[in-house]
């Protein structure tokens, strides 16, 4: 006869899948939305920048902070209390436009995402059974990217202009709450996957050097993710693309991200989720490295975009999956907090890197960082290993 708990797990992941695109959305949907309305309001391209790059800033901030206001309300209410505010922040914005109100409003966002996108990680690996894990975070990685992807394309049928897509965008989140909202199985059981302890602010650092391999996974996928979404279109135009060949670099690579996810967490669960980690640095490792060669050749470029962006975010899923193994239950949420602080402050420094790089030189420099940061992440596999 099956658990209780073990009936539930369906439900529970379903809905906290649901809050997830939503998150994902906000990603792929508030960034090209601002900088298409500040654009034409003439702003400055540092001031736009600015205004989408602080709500990482704030969710680093604030996420010391998050155990406790988890482990305070519990996870349910934690991830719909961050999607909620991210509603209501969306409706601001429609009423409250300008630059300095979009800030705070931003600042705002980060907060309230994070809480919601931290929560959902930590009730993820909780309600998981270990030997489903890399599965299951491989499909919250899809999901997520896929929420990501919509984003765009929802701007595509709302427009950039007036207060519509905000508004629609407000009404695609309401929705992804509702599966959380009406499963009794979820509420019945959020208590159950309730952070049991509460870390302390000088607790995190603590957790840092316990498993760096998976941490340094962290910064090296924020930082190549950022890096590739704000500059392998550019790369592109300068290596002769037209402006449409070049957006559909981004297009594909995006799109090996969302296919790819749930059949390396497959792997990941056969074979092992460090081996796994290791095979996807190894060939994000190579991927870039390939690019210059195949740049014009489609039949090439298009299967290597796709492989190199499935694997690439393998990085960020693979290692939400390991903390659940690497680290006691007490501390998951701590742990879980500090990966997603850490991912944060590499897509902070990301574009920036990856900019200087490419001024550095032209035509290899972005290629030839994006590969040695997932050698990097590959060497330190191996010398966890060696010590383990």
């Amino acid at each position: 006869m099956t658990p209780p708990m073990a009936r539930q797990t369906p439900w529970i992941l379903a809905a906290v899948f649901s809050t997830s695109l939503g998150v994902g959305l906000v990603f792929g949907f508030e960034p090209p939305l601002i900088a298409m309305v500040l654009n034409r309001a003439h702003e400055s391209t540092v001031a736009i920048g600015s205004v989408i790059a602080v709500s990482l800033v704030a969710i680093v901030l604030v996420g010391p902070l998050y155990p406790r206001l988890i482990a305070r309300f519990g996870l349910q209410r934690s991830v719909v209390g961050g999607v909620g505010c991210s509603i209501l922040i969306l409706v601001a914005m429609s009423r409250w436009n300008s630059l300095p109100g979009w800030l705070v409003l931003r600042v705002l966002t980060g907060c309230a995402v994070g809480l919601a996108w931290i929560a959902s990680e930590i009730w993820m690996n909780r309600a998981t059974p270990a030997g489903a894990r890399g599965t299951v975070m491989g499909l919250y990685g899809a999901v997520f990217s896929l929420g990501t992807v919509g984003g765009p394309l929802l701007l595509e049928f709302t427009g950039t202009i007036g207060a519509r897509p905000f508004m629609v965008g407000a009404a695609c989140l309401a929705l992804t709450l509702l599966p959380l909202a009406l499963l009794r199985q979820v509420a019945a059981s959020s208590a159950r996957h309730a952070a049991p302890h509460t870390q302390r602010l000088q607790d995190l650092p603590r957790l840092l050097p316990l498993a760096p391999a998976v941490m340094a996974a962290a910064l090296i996928a924020g930082l190549v993710e950022s890096a590739d979404l704000s500059l392998l279109p550019l790369l592109g135009l300068r290596d002769g693309l037209d402006e449409r060949a070049a957006l559909q670099l981004l297009t594909i690579f995006l799109a090996g991200n969302v296919v790819l996810q749930l059949p390396i967490g497959l792997l990941a669960d056969r074979c092992g989720r460090r081996l796994m980690l290791g095979v996807c640095a190894l060939a994000s490792g190579v991927g870039p490295l390939l690019l210059q060669g195949c740049i014009h050749e489609p039949l090439l470029l298009w299967p290597l975009l796709f492989v190199w962006g499935g694997t690439l975010y393998a990085f960020y899923s693979q290692g939400v999956a390991l903390l659940g193994e690497e680290f006691a239950p007490a501390d998951v949420a701590g742990a879980n907090t500090l990966f997603v602080m850490i991912y944060c402050c590499g897509g902070v420094i990301g574009p920036s890197v990856g900019g200087l790089a490419m001024d550095l030189w032209p035509r290899n420099g972005l290629p030839v960082l994006l590969s040695a940061a997932a050698l990097a992440l590959l060497a330190g596999l191996i010398l966890g290993r060696g010590r383990a």
